[in-house]
């Protein structure tokens, strides 16, 4: 990692996908060192917010309306050289990332919200984050992660409407119990179903579940 910033972490984040960023907020904010200072919609919003040098680093999408997240880094990098920037997209683009291997202090990487956990970590002092073994992998496995996509593709593809709506009703918050009453099946048969779904999907927990569901849309399904 090119800078070390301290335990304590103040970030900005712009991210035109509105559940993506409240689990990327979530996961942050287990902290009790990360403070959010800006939370934006787009590049536009973030460069209207960020009247003084505050953030420790910035947290920007590659593609949102308005304001690109390639033209709010650059727009940021005229003034303010140092705060480190985790930028990210779906898929590894070659043309994308060369531009920014000539903006200084930038990380790009695939939009998982593990790994810009991991890479905020890895700025402190207190962990470590190998982000140019990380980099060589990102960048020579286009072909890995549009298998992995697949692979994700396929699952959900044999996924039933029944197995859809019971993730949607993880997500809306039910409890198991909850989730049994609205289906008229017992506590024990949700269990069941639920963990059946997760191994289904190569997943370990409820949490995963619900994150599984935000990050590819069924939230929005009309299933």
């Amino acid at each position: 990692m090119n800078k070390i910033i301290n335990s304590t972490v103040r970030f900005s984040i712009a991210d035109s996908d509105y559940y993506f960023k409240k689990i990327m907020i979530k996961s942050l904010l287990d902290n009790p060192f990360y403070m959010l200072l800006n939370d934006c919609n787009n590049g536009h919003e973030l460069i209207n917010r960020i009247y003084r040098r505050q953030e420790d680093v910035f947290v920007i999408e590659l593609f949102m309306p308005v304001l690109s997240g390639l033209e709010a880094i650059k727009i940021i990098r005229k003034n303010n050289t140092e705060t480190p920037i985790i930028t990210y997209s779906g898929i590894y683009q070659e043309d994308i990332a060369e531009i920014l291997s000539e903006i200084p202090n930038v990380y790009y990487c695939q939009k998982n919200s593990l790994i810009i956990r991991d890479i905020i970590k890895g700025m402190t002092k207190a962990d470590s984050f190998d982000y140019i073994k990380y980099t060589e992998q990102w960048k020579q496995q286009p072909l890995s992660v549009q298998e992995y996509m697949t692979r994700q593709k396929n699952s959900q593809d044999e996924l039933s409407p029944a197995e859809i709506q019971l993730m949607k009703f993880c997500y809306e918050g039910f409890s198991n119990k909850e989730i049994g009453e609205q289906l008229n099946l017992s506590t024990r048969t949700i269990d069941t179903y639920i963990n059946r779904l997760t191994e289904k999907l190569g997943l370990k927990t409820k949490l995963h579940l619900i994150r599984f569901c935000v990050e590819n849309g069924y939230y929005n399904s009309s299933m």
